[in-house]
């Protein structure tokens, strides 16, 4: 994967005031598209998925299932137990309850949305419809940066929301809570949570010729039941 970053103006990429990339073809076959850029001193990778349905997932990835275009761990887990951090609701079926972050993202008819609150009706609608949800770090809400107490430095992941687009955005260098928050808020985006992050967080993505880029060195994830993610499917 190229990780050689020169400045780019991100507007540069819409052929639409809004959309970031590719403007969609709905004939295409699902695939991610890479985009680089720097934005002050934060390199980024953005990673938009095309003609995809995404859901969440527990359990290692099987790495022969070539619908998978775009796959990033989702919630953390706990150290101790190995249990899911906050509330999962996997197809319906509730798998953890809890508010321990306040950041959520829920999965209804294939729409992503992402937020911020201590209560959310999406809990208990992805339980009735059979959707998704899942519980992370708040890191940009209606477009303003959120402080959290984790004062680590690593390489960060997030889910994030830009006028309705929904994408992965990853740093390319080790970024701090705020630092990575604040790109993202540079970039323009409106909601975004944390994803798993650190140089070992597993997944990959799929680009249009369909070959395949891993997001850490090691194409083994380590293996805990609870391992979960967020996967966009063709």
């Amino acid at each position: 994967i190229e990780t050689v970053f020169d400045p780019v103006d991100v507007s540069e990429n819409l052929p639409l005031p809004t959309w970031l990339g590719d403007y969609p073809d709905t004939t295409a076959v699902g695939y991610t598209q890479r985009i680089d850029t720097l934005l002050g001193q934060v390199a980024l990778s953005i990673y938009i998925p095309y003609n995809a349905h995404p859901q969440l997932s527990i359990g290692q990835l099987d790495r022969k299932d070539g619908t998978i275009i775009l796959a990033a761990q989702a919630a953390d887990i706990r150290r101790d137990n190995k249990e899911i951090v906050g509330s999962f609701v996997l197809g319906g079926q509730k798998i953890s309850e809890g508010i321990s972050k306040t950041g959520y993202c829920a999965i209804l008819d294939d729409v992503v949305m992402i937020g911020m609150a201590k209560n959310s009706s999406l809990y208990d609608e992805a339980i009735e419809k059979g959707g998704y949800f899942f519980r992370q770090y708040p890191l940009v809400y209606e477009g303003k940066l959120i402080e959290n107490n984790p004062k680590n430095i690593t390489k960060r992941k997030a889910l994030c929301e830009r006028q309705g687009q929904v994408f992965v955005v990853e740093s390319q260098t080790n970024e701090s809570f705020h630092s990575f928050a604040q790109a993202l808020v540079d970039l323009g985006v409106n909601n975004a949570i944390y994803l798993v992050g650190s140089h070992s967080s597993y997944g990959w993505w799929e680009d249009q010729d369909h070959h395949r880029h891993y997001f850490c060195d090691s194409i083994k994830p380590r293996i805990y039941s609870n391992e979960n993610y967020i996967v966009w499917k063709r």
